[in-house]
């Protein structure tokens, strides 16, 4: 048997702005579950009172207990901004493939140099410091299907207690997300997320994780 409490928990956390006025008790209860009582209705396959919706609605909201139920509190232990930077695209083909095995034999890393390479479905996907750029270019046989210059990267190093936990790339993310700054790529690892993109934006994204270090 489907309850109303499962519907209309599934509908709130799909709309943020709802769940979030919901936790700080901003939400009128009755007008949100007239919103949503046709579709509680439609998912239980009968008809559903205004009033349970607000029973449903009115616990969910003692549970989150004023805490936004999607932003985890994060603290910081590093930022490391890298630029400039470049990135080179490749089609992932045999000929390419057979390539990448010697890439790392041509090309010597220092401390403060940035080189990751990442293999999708279709794509090879290489971001480096722009002075390894004529290097990678130089290694392969083909040349690339997308080539851009000017980016930046910020790394985000974190204490391995966050790996397991859910929303942790979301809640900082977030952040840049609100600013409407575009980025080229995000890249996680087990103890640091980085954010790749235009480089004319690295001190508004350095400022937004440098005001605390406590998210």
């Amino acid at each position: 048997m489907i309850k109303i409490r499962d519907i209309v928990e599934d509908i709130i956390y799909k709309n943020e702005e709802a769940l979030f006025a919901l936790s700080q008790e901003f939400i009128n209860l009755s007008a949100y579950a007239k919103q949503i009582q046709k579709e509680v209705e439609r998912r239980t396959m009968k008809d559903v009172k205004i009033s349970g919706i607000v029973v449903a609605l009115s616990r969910i909201q003692k549970e989150l207990d004023k805490k936004h139920p999607l932003i985890q509190n994060i603290a910081i232990e590093n930022i490391t901004a890298k630029s400039p930077l470049s990135e080179i695209v490749f089609p992932k083909i045999p000929k390419i493939l057979s390539q990448l095995s010697s890439l790392y034999e041509k090309i010597s890393t220092k401390n403060d140099d940035f080189f990751t390479m990442t293999l999708s479905t279709s794509d090879i996907t290489v971001i480096c410091s722009d002075r390894l750029k004529p290097l990678v270019l130089g290694h392969f046989s083909e040349k690339p299907i997308v080539e851009k210059n000017g980016l930046a990267s910020l790394g985000i190093s974190l204490d391995p207690k966050y790996y397991p936990r859910p929303n942790i790339t979301y809640s900082l993310i977030r952040r840049i997300a609100r600013k409407r700054i575009p980025l080229a790529e995000t890249i996680t690892t087990y103890t640091e997320i980085i954010f790749i993109f235009d480089d004319e934006y690295l001190s508004d994204v350095l400022r937004l994780f440098k005001v605390n270090h406590d998210l």
